[in-house]
């Protein structure tokens, strides 16, 4: 699939582009009308009031009346279209946005929510006021028509001071740029250091770590508010200077008009309409900060959104397979870290039998739970590959490999809901017999029926609500629901009392006669004796893959030989 096919945005934006032509059309109907005021005030004061004409007057007010009221009805209409622009690509892209960030989360956790306040930013932008000041842009030239033919003299002056309000423009949002970005990565270290710590608040607290996360935080934080004070100061005085020069000018124009009226070559109403057209003219050069900024940073993020968007979507062109048995083969995997460069994995090499458990253990930092994320697609191999039933996981479509694997992580993360959304993988309509199933399955049914209201209990945003051996006992279940055929558990007893861990070793057996293939990664020996083979990696390689009694055998001899050599340096 090409890119330029799957880039939703561009085909968004696309689709939306006889509106965006309407809104511009709408605009200059907009700057057309808005002429009627200048011209009323000029034929008041030129004709009605030497005339004396309360019918001219009366039929003049009654015309411009009409197009004030017709031009805010335009603009209203502007306005609510734009807004549906913004409603509608948030509707169509939002949900895509969504599942496609956290598709790359997985392999940049860095992401975070970032394409979801991209997209705010770009649909906010179509319904925000620069841009409706950007729609209205070019038809300023229009009141620089009018201010000419008005008076040549002042039609020069007005563009004159608009090109110097553009030069004022460019210095106000370049001069304090680098000041401003400094600003935002030191609010940036700042915001995440503060974050950290917030997430460790009970080991901060402990150990009376307060006080210096704490001056910490305000290092980045001073540094911050220097860089931002200092780009305020220079955009508040350029700022004030602007608003000065708009002033003086209104002054200068008033002045000209004046002598012009004197010499008999201007009338009274030109001079207020020309102060009236001045300020329309030069509206959209006022206004040129706010909409440069507005639109540079729709782009950024524009820009940000099209790494996301382009990204294919390759479930769309991945072909339904016949359903998995559970049989999983590693083939040469490797897995080299992005970021540091280290080799966690190396060439290795394994079969599981479906229905088989596979023990995997290893002293820490020997690759075990990135193998464990490898085999579940949550990484990308550096090279190699982990094949279900024959096939890659990037062959399967995605909804019929979600269904097939299940992963009991370190960490665990459950969501607010209840304990039955939890184990239904947060399904908007649980079904009830496979989330009753799966808890049976995971032996944590009768746990369930003991907290307040059973499987309708809310756990709480993170599973507060619950221990850290419950929560585990939960993600358990989730797991297992939906009769996974291929289900990896990464020290999946790391928090379970006795019972919970009598529980784990009979949803061990349950897996088994469920003919379920499980690789289990722990360290307490007691459920290595409920698996079919055991692999045991050191340093990211694979030195030994046998019969779980082989290799415990083995194991115990190297035990047994190196205790007569540790209490020996003991008497020592």
């Amino acid at each position: 699939m090409k890119a330029a096919e799957t880039d939703l945005l561009t085909q968004a934006l696309k689709q939306c582009r006889p509106l965006f032509a309407g809104a511009l059309a709408f605009s200059f109907v907009i700057a057309l009308l808005s002429l009627a005021v200048p011209l009323y005030t000029m034929q008041v004061f030129d004709r009605v009031l030497s005339s004396a004409s309360l019918d001219t007057l009366l039929m003049l007010t009654i015309i411009v009346g009409g197009c004030v009221i017709a031009m805010g009805l335009l603009q209203l209409f502007r306005q609510v279209m734009l807004t549906q622009i913004s409603r509608w690509m948030d509707d169509k892209l939002s949900e895509e946005i969504v599942a496609r960030s956290v598709s790359l989360a997985v392999y940049t956790p860095t992401i975070g929510t970032q394409p979801v306040r991209d997209l705010t930013t770009v649909r906010n932008f179509f319904a925000s006021p620069p841009f409706f000041q950007l729609l209205d842009a070019p038809w300023a030239i229009l009141f620089f028509v009018v201010l000419y033919i008005i008076n040549v003299t002042i039609g020069i002056v007005v563009t004159l001071a608009a090109l110097f309000l553009l030069v004022l423009a460019i210095l106000t949002q370049r001069w304090p740029a680098k000041r401003l970005e400094a600003a935002g990565d030191a609010q940036i270290r700042s915001m995440q250091g503060l974050e950290t710590v917030v997430r460790n608040a009970e080991v901060v607290s402990a150990m009376g770590m307060i006080r210096n996360a704490s001056l910490r935080w305000k290092r980045h934080n001073t540094e911050h508010l220097e860089y931002s004070y200092s780009a305020q100061a220079i955009t508040a005085g350029l700022g004030n200077f602007t608003r000065t020069f708009r002033m003086s000018l209104q002054v200068v124009i008033t002045a000209i008009g004046t002598w012009f009226v004197i010499r008999g070559e201007m009338s009274m109403g030109a001079i207020i309409a020309v102060n009236i057209l001045t300020g329309k003219a030069l509206g959209p050069f006022d206004a040129s900060v706010g909409i440069y900024q507005a639109w540079v940073g729709m782009r950024k993020a524009r820009k940000r959104l099209d790494t996301v968007l382009t990204e294919e979507a390759a479930e769309e062109d991945r072909m339904a397979l016949p359903d998995p048995v559970g049989a999983v083969q590693i083939d040469k995997l490797t897995y080299q870290d992005p970021r540091t460069g280290r080799w966690q994995l190396r060439g290795v090499n394994l079969a599981i039998k479906p229905g088989e458990a596979l023990g995997v253990i290893g002293p820490s930092g020997s690759g075990k739970t990135t193998l464990a994320r490898l085999m579940m697609g949550v990484k990308p191999a550096t090279s190699g590959a982990v094949l279900l039933d024959g096939a890659a996981l990037d062959q399967w479509p995605i909804d019929q490999l979600s269904t097939a694997l299940g992963y009991l992580p370190q960490d665990i993360e459950l969501f607010s809901g209840t304990v039955a959304e939890n184990i239904a993988r947060m399904s908007g309509d649980p079904d009830e017999t496979a989330v009753i199933a799966a808890a049976q399955m995971a032996e944590v049914h009768e746990f369930i029926l003991t907290l307040p209201d059973g499987y309708q209990t809310d756990i709480g945003e993170q599973g507060v609500n619950l221990s850290a051996g419950q929560r585990q006992r939960v993600a358990l279940a989730r797991c297992c629901y939906g009769a996974p055929k291929f289900v990896v558990l990464d020290e999946p007893n790391s928090n379970l009392d006795t019972d919970g861990e009598q529980a784990l070793v009979q949803c061990l057996r349950n897996a088994r006669e469920a003919a379920i293939t499980v690789v289990l990664i722990a360290h307490r020996p007691a459920l290595l004796h409920h698996v079919d083979h055991i692999a045991v990696l050191k340093a990211g390689e694979l030195v030994m893959f046998e019969e779980a009694k082989t290799v415990l055998a083995k194991l115990s001899g190297q035990n047994a030989a190196a205790r007569p050599l540790t209490q020996e340096r003991q008497a020592q």
